[in-house]
């Protein structure tokens, strides 16, 4: 009788924690880098302040360093709904919402104060009317930094000295003509790339300086580094819109509020850290150009400018308006 009577407890312990399981709601984020780097950072901060806010009812599940994929397959698995967030930058994200490509504009946001002002405000809300009608959400904005040029053959100081050089970008149809226009042969690739920078496949990339820093591409043979600032490397904090819309009300709230306060976490570390990861970088041996000629690189990619049109181009506009 007693053996029966604990194994009745047991049973009923097992069948309650199951309950308690169940009732979580399961939130899969992913990101392609590792967590030194802002992306999971961010990510990270997110599921401490939800899994706080609202103890017991959220469990937030991080897959980083492209476990579940480039940042393309998981906006794929996103829209399907097999995967409810991301932290990615905005370059894949073209592929989904084209207007997106307003905030790739080569020399087009020049700094950070800027960068606030842009995507805190009226085009930001504008923005997040495009990610809905591919059935996802921006619950918020923050930085990977301004994207720099790297490479393993030569100092950079104008766009001749990149002149046929195998240059890594994102898989961004924008982010390819801006290296076109520079006069470089640019390579798309899916994150990460140490190998083949190691294996010589490519001569360079182009990233912020924390991405540069956290992945130590100098250890792969990146001996040169400009300070081109060519492009504001923004990254979303993305979801899908039908699990957004299945959340009550009041959770929802908070799952968005935990979004923008990890978006603004990410934005101190990257503008804190900076420049303490530019010096370690020339301590490891990389040869800076703080100086390059800026003056021929925006010229060089000035034509990139004037192909946008529609949608897009009222949203460069937008963008220079609030930055004037």
């Amino acid at each position: 009788m007693f053996k029966s009577i604990t194994t009745l407890a047991v049973a009923v312990s097992f069948a309650a924690m199951a309950g308690t399981a169940a009732a979580q709601t399961q939130i899969n984020i992913a990101t392609v880098v590792n967590p030194a780097l802002v992306h999971t950072r961010s990510a990270v901060a997110f599921k401490e302040c939800l899994e706080k806010a609202l103890p017991g009812k959220y469990m937030v599940n991080i897959h980083h360093s492209a476990a579940l994929g480039s940042e393309t397959q998981v906006l794929q698995q996103i829209q399907l709904g097999t995967t409810q967030m991301s932290i990615c930058t905005t370059g894949p994200v073209e592929a989904f919402v084209p207007e997106i490509k307003a905030l790739e504009m080569p020399f087009l946001i020049p700094s950070y104060e800027a960068a606030d002002k842009v995507l805190d405000g009226a085009v930001g809300q504008e923005l997040n009317k495009k990610f809905e009608k591919s059935g996802m959400v921006a619950l918020a904005f923050l930085d990977n930094g301004f994207r720099n040029v790297t490479n393993s053959k030569r100092p950079v100081k104008t766009p001749r000295d990149v002149a046929s050089l195998k240059i890594r970008t994102m898989e961004a149809p924008t982010h390819l003509a801006i290296w076109r226009a520079i006069g470089a042969n640019p390579t798309p690739m899916a994150w990460p790339i140490f190998t083949q920078l190691q294996q010589g496949v490519i001569d360079g990339q182009e990233n912020p300086i924390a991405v540069i820093h956290a992945a130590k591409l100098y250890e792969a043979g990146q001996k040169y580094l400009s300070l081109t600032r060519h492009v504001y490397s923004a990254l979303v904090f993305v979801a899908n819109k039908a699990f957004m819309d299945g959340l009550p009300a009041d959770e929802r709230k908070i799952v968005v509020e935990c979004a923008k306060k990890a978006a603004l976490h990410g934005r101190q570390f990257i503008r804190d850290n900076e420049a303490r990861q530019l010096a370690e970088l020339k301590a490891a041996g990389m040869q800076v150009e703080e100086k390059p000629d800026l003056a021929a690189f925006r010229k060089a990619t000035a034509p990139v400018l004037d192909t946008v049109s529609g949608e897009t181009k009222k949203l460069v506009q937008q963008i220079q308006k609030t930055i004037n």
